[in-house]
C-alpha cells in the first residue's frame, strides 16, 4: 500500500527561509513535514488545504500549519504564486519558552481561533511590513549560498557564514517577536475555512482524537453517523487515500515525536496507537529510513 502523504522538506537546524515564486499552474500532493511551517502569501490565485480546510488567500495572508499537520496549496491558474516560507523546529520554540519568551504562540492558537490564517488589515502599512521584506532579503541570503539557485545580486558574497546565520535569525526573532504581539490587536482576524465537508471534518476530528485508540472503520462509521462503505467512498473521494493509510500516517508522526521527547520506544508505539511492535517498526523504518531507536539516539542533545 502506498504512503498516505510524503514527509517533504527537510530541517536540519532551528529554522530555514525561503522567497519562492511558481509561475505555473501546478499540482502539488498533500504532504506534511516534522517542524512547524509559517507561509506569508505574497500573490497568486491560490487556495490553502489544511487537515480537510480549504482556506481562500488574499495577499499578505500569514499562514500557519503545526507539524504533523496535512496541507497543500491549490493553484488556481497560472498567475505567478509568490510567498515567503518559514520552517521552524520545534525544539527553536521550546528554547526560547524556557526563557519566558513563547514564540510559538500564533501556532497554538490555531484551534482555539478555528483557523490556520492570520489576516492583518492595512499588512503593507502595518510594523510588520518592514519585518517581511528584512526575511525576504535573508530569504535571498540564505539561497545565495545554494548550489541550487543563482541570484544576480552579490551583496552576500562577503559575509561569513556565522555572520549570514546570525543575520537570519535577528531577523527572524524580531518577526515573530512581533507577529505574537499584534494577535491580540484590532487590526488582525482569523479568517474561517471555506468549502470544507463537515462530514470529512469530523472523520479526522474522531481520528486525531482517539489515535491511541483502537480505530476500526466500523467505529469511526458508529461514532460520526455513517455507514461504513459510504464513509470510506466520502473520505477516499475527498482526500484521495484511504482511512487506513491516514491513521497509519498520523500515528507513525505521533511515535516520532514521543520518542524525540525522550519516551521510550516501546511506550511510544503503545501510545501512538500500534498494537503490534513488530508492524510499527516495519512501517516506522520503512517511512522515516531509519529505526525508532536511531530517531531517539539521532536527536539526542538537540
Amino acid at each position: 500500500m502506498p504512503s498516505l502523504y510524503q514527509k517533504t522538506g527537510y530541517l536540519n537546524g532551528d529554522f530555514r527561509i525561503f522567497y519562492l515564486t511558481s509561475a505555473e499552474a501546478r499540482d502539488f500532493q498533500s504532504h506534511y513535514h516534522d517542524f512547524h511551517k509559517l507561509l506569508l502569501f505574497v500573490s497568486g490565485s491560490v487556495s490553502y488545504y489544511i487537515e480537510g480546510e480549504t482556506y481562500q488567500l488574499q495577499p499578505y495572508d500569514i499562514v500557519l500549519v503545526p507539524a504533523g499537520e496535512v496541507h497543500r496549496p491549490v493553484i488556481h491558474d497560472e498567475t505567478p504564486y509568490r510567498r515567503l516560507i518559514i520552517y521552524l523546529s520545534p525544539e527553536l520554540f521550546e528554547q526560547y519558552r524556557s526563557l519566558g519568551a513563547d514564540l510559538g504562540r500564533c501556532f497554538s492558537l490555531c484551534p482555539t481561533r478555528h483557523s490556520h490564517v492570520l489576516r492583518i488589515s492595512r499588512f503593507q502599512e502595518s510594523r510588520l511590513y518592514p519585518q517581511y521584506r528584512e526575511l525576504v532579503d535573508a530569504a535571498r541570503e540564505e539561497a545565495s549560498g545554494s548550489s541550487e539557485e543563482t541570484f544576480a545580486n552579490t551583496q552576500f558574497a562577503n559575509h561569513s557564514a556565522a555572520e549570514s546565520l546570525l543575520y537570519r535569525q535577528s531577523v527572524l526573532l524580531q518577526f515573530l517577536i512581533l507577529l505574537n504581539r499584534t494577535l491580540d490587536g484590532n487590526d488582525i482576524s482569523f479568517p474561517a475555512a471555506s468549502g470544507a465537508n463537515p462530514q470529512v471534518l469530523s472523520i479526522l476530528a474522531f481520528i486525531n482524537e482517539h489515535l491511541a485508540d483502537d480505530l476500526s472503520v466500523d467505529r469511526i462509521a458508529n461514532a460520526c453517523f455513517l455507514n461504513r462503505s459510504y464513509l470510506m467512498h466520502l473520505f477516499r473521494r475527498e482526500t484521495g487515500y484511504t482511512i487506513g493509510s491516514y491513521i497509519t500516517e498520523k500515528r507513525l508522526f505521533a511515535a516520532r515525536t514521543l520518542i524525540q521527547s525522550g519516551i521510550s520506544v516501546t511506550d511510544a508505539c503503545l501510545q501512538s496507537g500500534f498494537s503490534s511492535y513488530a508492524a510499527f517498526y516495519r512501517a516506522y523504518r520503512k517511512k522515516f529510513g531509519e529505526s525508532p531507536k536511531d530517531s531517539r539516539e539521532g536527536h539526542a542533545g538537540i
